[in-house]
């Protein structure tokens, strides 16, 4: 059997290292380990690791310490890489104009299109069923659910 594969975007990925004021906690923990004990693939922009570091960054209950063990941890990840190039960009360019949202959440809807997988959020932007992809909330998630 094939293993399931999904895209999840950066409001997922930062519940992986904080609970601290995030909703949906055991979901999108139940994904990174699916993810680290080979149950999933989680196909992930570049980007994804900026964000959620920068949103680590900006949460005062984190620590220094925790700060450098989250980043840490992130990259050592066995996360699939959805590389930028320029007609993903244009796509996520398109995407974003039509749906109205950032470019860059977009992208992570042109990662799911192309690899014919669900988009997984907490992202309430995200959670519209217009973007080409399918979308599951994150509060939605059960293995095997895409």
């Amino acid at each position: 059997m094939a293993r399931q594969t999904l895209v999840v975007d950066a409001s997922v990925g930062v519940k992986w290292f904080s609970a601290v004021g995030e909703a949906h906690v055991p979901q999108a923990r139940a994904i990174l380990l699916d993810c680290a004990f080979g149950g999933i693939n989680v196909i992930v922009p570049e980007l994804f690791f900026h964000e959620i570091a920068n949103a680590l960054v900006h949460k005062a209950v984190i620590s220094d310490g925790q700060l450098a063990e989250a980043v840490t941890t992130l990259c050592s990840l066995d996360l699939v890489l959805f590389a930028t190039n320029g007609e993903r960009l244009r796509t996520a360019a398109q995407l974003a104009r039509k749906a109205r949202i950032t470019e860059y959440d977009a992208y992570y809807a042109v990662a799911a299109i192309e690899n014919g997988c669900p988009l997984v959020t907490a992202n309430p932007r995200h959670q519209r069923q217009d973007l080409g992809c399918q979308v599951i909330p994150i509060e939605k998630w059960q293995a095997g659910a895409g």
